[in-house]
């Protein structure tokens, strides 16, 4: 019966630092982080793991505000949506996110695309596909 209990413990101990490193990826947006990021990146500086985990999880909250507020104008009658459009356009928060986007987005990809992610941050890079998709699925039906 020990036996069991000690396999349950390492176990649920496994499975809760699997969880811990999840969260890594999973940060909110943080315009300090991002800048950063883009500083580093500018700069033409050496990016490390921990770079590119940072650049997932801020590209990710990135997309969600993004899909977030092509929702909330896709919901709006057609003869709000061209107005609701420019004012987001011309948004501060709006334009600061959708610059990063383009920044950490481009550095992810010449990073994969040059080998230079682990395999965990080549998995959770591949996971943002996901919301390019609905992105992109939003923008062509607004």
């Amino acid at each position: 019966m020990n036996t069991y209990k000690v396999l349950a413990g390492v176990l649920l101990a496994a499975g809760l630092a699997s969880c811990g490193s999840d969260a890594e990826w999973h940060r909110p947006y943080d315009s300090a982080v991002c800048e950063e990021l883009s500083v580093k990146i500018d700069g033409r500086d050496s990016l490390t793991q921990a770079d590119y985990t940072a650049m997932i999880a801020q590209s990710e909250g990135i997309l969600k505000y993004l899909i977030e507020k092509s929702e909330d104008i896709g919901s709006l009658p057609d003869s709000s949506r061209t107005c609701a459009w420019r004012e987001l356009l011309a948004d501060d928060e709006y334009l600061e996110r959708f610059s990063y986007m383009f920044t950490l987005g481009s550095a992810l990809y010449q990073a994969d695309a040059e080998g230079r992610l682990d395999r965990d941050n080549k998995r959770h890079y591949a996971d943002l596909d996901r919301y390019n998709e609905r992105l992109a699925a939003i923008s062509d039906r607004n």
